[in-house]
């Protein structure tokens, strides 16, 4: 029998600083669950917008019913609840070293998620290049 392939995670940035805006903030690349969470998030936050933009559509017309504003209420809660869980994926990935993380929130609150997202995916890519370049080795002081 072949002996089995042997692969260390360890040698990976999972860890590292970012400086976003002039800010200087420690990044943590969540892992695989917390991504998928935030794509089911984001695609749940489509969903339930284009169903509040379907039912504003309705309230314009003069033609909603009270079932119709109850419908209402429950896909803006279910929009709010993705938006929370992104706003929190964001508000923890990012530390800036502060007790409560207020930098991070003021940002995460003041930019939009599309700047955010773009942002994360450069982080990545970036993280990925350099992995790459040093075939996946890192500075000791970079790894966690």
């Amino acid at each position: 029998m072949a002996e089995p392939i042997k692969i260390s995670t360890s040698k990976y940035t999972k860890e590292g600083k970012v400086e976003i805006d002039g800010h200087l903030w420690t990044v943590k690349l969540p892992g695989a669950g917390t991504e998928l969470r935030l794509s089911q998030a984001f695609r749940g936050s489509k969903l339930w917008s284009a169903r509040i933009n379907s039912m504003d559509k309705k309230i314009d017309a003069g033609t909603s019913t009270d079932a119709d504003l109850d419908k209402y209420e429950e896909y803006n809660n279910k929009y709010n609840e993705n938006e929370k869980i992104i706003f929190d994926f964001f508000s923890q990935m990012f530390q800036d070293g502060t007790e409560d993380n207020s930098e991070v929130k003021a940002w995460v609150e003041n930019t939009p998620t599309s700047i955010i997202q773009q942002t994360f995916e450069d982080i990545k890519e970036q993280n990925d290049n350099n992995a790459k370049a040093t075939d996946g080795q890192t500075e000791p002081s970079e790894s966690k």
